[in-house]
């Protein structure tokens, strides 16, 4: 009786994913709301980058270089190439098929972005810098900062953007109506003054 029940109880384990189970990949620690998710290499404006153009005759050239408000950058022999948009293979492709082999009879090019951070300063528990991943808000950083200290001023938040432009935000407000939350870009800074007294 033994026996021939053994084979169905495990059968049935196997359904209820009891046992019989296969290794899979390990599960990675949960990472801080607005943190986490798959990062992108999509080139922005105003983006520091580097391009490298390895392979040549004359030797390597290094060009560090800001995506221009065009979304452009020039290199070797004054040859512009639209960066913004594109990612880093996308744009390394296009690089090499403009110079080989009308320049060049081999090139390999290699783009790098600058590391991606926004900044979260003043009267939040953690201020720091914290990477930048997509669909990162004002809210979402400040709570991976920790959230708002106690003399945190929730009202008059300070968005620094790239060329620094500035934009003031009420966070209390957009906590109320998530719509009025706004999304960050790297390199923003986030800043939260101190409240006042008659500001509770």
């Amino acid at each position: 009786m033994n026996k021939a029940f053994h084979p169905l109880v495990l059968v049935l384990l196997c359904f209820l994913g009891i046992a019989c189970e296969t290794p899979g990949p390990s599960l990675r620690p949960a990472q801080p709301v607005g943190l986490g998710g798959d990062s992108t290499d999509i080139l922005k404006i105003g983006e520091k980058v580097q391009v490298l153009l390895s392979d040549l005759p004359t030797g390597n050239l290094l060009h560090d270089l800001t995506i221009s408000e065009d979304g452009k950058i020039t290199l070797h022999l004054d040859q512009s190439f639209v960066a913004a948009g594109k990612t880093r293979s996308k744009l390394e492709a296009e690089i090499r098929t403009r110079y080989v082999p009308s320049f060049y009879t081999k090139m390999t090019v290699t783009v790098k972005q600058e590391e991606r951070f926004v900044y979260v300063g003043g009267f939040v528990k953690a201020p720091n810098r914290y990477p930048y991943t997509p669909g990162l808000t004002v809210l979402k950083a400040i709570s991976a900062a920790g959230d708002f200290s106690e003399f945190g001023d929730k009202t008059k938040v300070t968005i620094t953007r790239t060329g620094d432009v500035k934009e003031a935000m009420d966070c209390k407000a957009a906590i109320e109506n998530p719509k009025l939350d706004r999304a960050l870009f790297p390199g923003d800074r986030i800043y939260v003054p101190r409240r006042g007294f008659f500001n509770p």
